[in-house]
């Protein structure tokens, strides 16, 4: 789990894509990753906009919220990103940043 925390860290500080793969999903996903945080709901969760791959949101990009301890392996691509202008880490569904873009 530290690898991977370790990982995404890095790529979101560098604004690089990752393609990650969840335990029990058939695809992976594409996603920006914003940051890490502990929810109102106290789940750890990757905050990241997806782009491609698998989703129960009708196939559209968007924002998700994907439990870490799900998060099997994380591949950072070449490609960079930008963040979303309508991000807001203050929102109060985030209640303890480890860290954000």
């Amino acid at each position: 789990m530290d690898e991977i925390v370790k990982t995404l860290y890095q790529a979101s500080q560098k604004r690089r894509v990752c393609r990650i793969t969840m335990k029990g999903e058939p695809l992976s996903r594409v996603v920006h990753p914003y940051g890490i945080c502990r929810t109102a709901k106290k789940q750890i969760v990757l905050v990241c906009w997806q782009t491609l791959g698998f989703t129960k949101a009708g196939g559209k990009e968007g924002y998700r919220n994907l439990l870490l301890e799900n998060i099997e392996e994380v591949e950072v691509l070449e490609k960079r990103f930008s963040v979303q202008q309508d991000f807001n880490p203050g929102d109060p569904l985030y209640k303890e940043w480890v860290y954000h873009v």
